[in-house]
């Protein structure tokens, strides 16, 4: 077999979430990633979608883990079913987050830690400590020495030279591989190739302005942020210490971030984080920490609204919010703003205080790690296609390299003799999950559409009711304006005459005009065509 690497996304590009790239070298497949991806709020209540895996029809070997976010391990469970005699692996803190979810799923599997160079067929990946708003974050330098070529393939990163927390980037391990191989090709994050910040500001820069809205708190001090950013929950500790407060996490996922870092020595509790239930703890010293979405059964949606049993928010309280909002959140958390606000608590966001700093790449932060592999192609990924266009826009304009393309998920980078980037013709759909881990269809998803924006109509008769001279049926309205309830009576004589007039039909036929006829007469009444639903037994 002819040398060859070939590497496809099959989720991450052009979008954000679902993470998952194919691998190939000559006779060993590899996926980087296996991410969910998070649904619009239009896709009404579904819980998230992933690559369709019934597409990869090749022998997977191995699964190489980058990080622990959900949009790089969500569907760590539905890869292993699908390639069972896989290795996985990943860095220690993703693969105690991956042991706990396959526990939840009642699933075994050894997960390796990803730690040094692996080889597979002719290749080989290198780990690359890189920056991130999770710790314990890897790029991978994917090499081919036949080939001459390596492959810096960094999804998620930042820039910080001054983290407290974690060694900066590794620049020199960069340099040094580029020095190495005459073809140089970067798969870089994309996610902040539009911000305003061209360099996203060091992880410790938070602590200043955190510490000063906490020590002004003359009640309950609230703060959100990701759960995952571990690094940002010993910064909001750290200030708690040096002002003598106590922290409560609040909310399973936070207290089970938090549980996870102390186990493995990333995170240092102080001796301050306090359990819900205590009691002893004045409200002036609590630093309540949660979740930063706004989710519906979230802790500070409850808190706001005033459902939660333990806290209840009071006009001297502070509410911090030092994260931002997830795309898609912005409405959500605006109105969670408003809330806060009209009962008399003081707000603070990032447009007020220094209080969060971005997980990815400004532009100027893109050209450091770029000036130190020096690549001869570059093919940009993680980002929408807004973002995509952008960074290859912004490699050819600062002429970091001559050969810039802008790929989707399905393309395929067929590194050979040449680099040639081949365009899929047809778009792969993900695959929506709701529920107990059951696919849903889109064709399903357009029925739920309709159902929730036109409301519905249920229309019952018994088949011995339609064959006689007064046919009588049981109407149930669901999601529309209660003023057609008066309706209803004249809909009855209207749908019983519709069937004396078409007594000749078959029930099949009758069934269809009902339906169309239900359709038409509410219609008419509301200034938009229900779904209408006749059931005949």
């Amino acid at each position: 077999m002819k040398d060859k690497l070939n590497i496809t996304p099959l989720g991450g590009v052009g979008q954000i979430g679902s993470n998952c790239t194919l691998v190939q070298s000559e006779d060993e497949n590899i996926l980087i990633d296996c991410g969910i991806l998070f649904p619009y709020e239009d896709f009404f209540d579904i819980n998230y979608l992933i690559p369709d895996l019934r597409e990869v029809e090749h022998r997977i070997s191995k699964i190489i883990i980058t990080h622990g976010h959900e949009d790089h391990i969500g569907a760590i469970h539905h890869y292993i079913e699908k390639f069972p005699e896989a290795e996985i692996y990943a860095p220690l803190f993703a693969k105690k987050l991956i042991e706990s979810k396959l526990d939840y799923k009642s699933l075994s599997k050894k997960i390796k830690p990803l730690n040094s160079k692996i080889e597979f067929g002719a290749a080989a990946i290198t780990p690359i400590h890189v920056n991130h708003s999770i710790p314990d974050t890897k790029g991978l330098m994917i090499t081919h020495d036949k080939l001459d070529t390596a492959v810096l393939f960094i999804s998620d990163f930042k820039v910080d030279l001054n983290s407290p927390y974690e060694a900066p980037i590794n620049l020199d391990l960069i340099k040094d591989f580029s020095s190495k191989y005459k073809r140089r090709v970067a798969l870089l994050d994309s996610t902040n190739i539009m911000s305003k910040n061209l360099h996203t500001p060091s992880e410790g820069s938070v602590l200043k302005d955190l510490k000063e809205e906490m020590e002004t708190t003359t009640g309950t001090t609230y703060i959100t942020s990701f759960a995952s950013n571990i690094h940002r929950i010993q910064t909001i500790l750290t200030a708690a210490r040096d002002l003598n407060r106590f922290v409560i996490p609040y909310g399973r996922s936070m207290l089970k971030y938090i549980e996870t870092a102390v186990e493995i020595g990333i995170l240092d509790d102080f001796g301050i984080v306090k359990d819900a239930e205590d009691k002893s703890i004045k409200r002036q010293k609590v630093v309540l920490l949660s979740g930063s979405q706004g989710e519906f059964r979230g802790t500070v949606r409850r808190v706001v609204s005033r459902q939660d049993k333990k806290f209840k928010l009071k006009e001297d309280d502070k509410f911090i919010f030092s994260s931002k909002a997830i795309p898609g959140n912005e409405k959500k958390l605006a109105m969670l703003y408003n809330d806060i606000i009209e009962q008399g608590a003081q707000l603070i966001t990032a447009n007020e205080k220094h209080i969060h700093v971005s997980g990815h790449p400004g532009r100027e932060d893109l050209k450091v790690v770029y000036e130190s592999f020096k690549p001869t192609h570059s093919f940009p990924i993680h980002g929408e296609s807004l973002f995509l266009k952008a960074h290859v826009d912004f490699v050819l304009n600062e002429k970091i390299s001559e050969n810039s393309e802008m790929m989707l998920n399905g393309d395929s980078i067929n590194i050979a003799k040449e680099i040639k980037l081949k365009k899929t013709q047809d778009q792969i759909e993900p695959v929506i999950y709701h529920g107990a881990d059951i696919i849903l269809e889109r064709e399903r998803v357009s029925e739920r559409r309709k159902l929730a924006t036109q409301g519905s109509i249920l229309v019952s008769f018994s088949k011995e009711s339609v064959q006689k001279f007064k046919p009588s049926c049981e109407v149930t309205l669901m999601g529309l304006p209660t003023i057609v309830d008066n309706e209803v009576n004249d809909f009855k004589i209207y749908v019983s005459q519709l069937i004396k007039d078409n007594k000749n039909k078959t029930l099949d036929e009758k069934k269809e005009e009902i339906r169309i006829a239900t359709r038409r007469f509410f219609g008419e009444r509301l200034g938009y065509r229900p779904v209408a639903i006749v059931h005949i037994c």
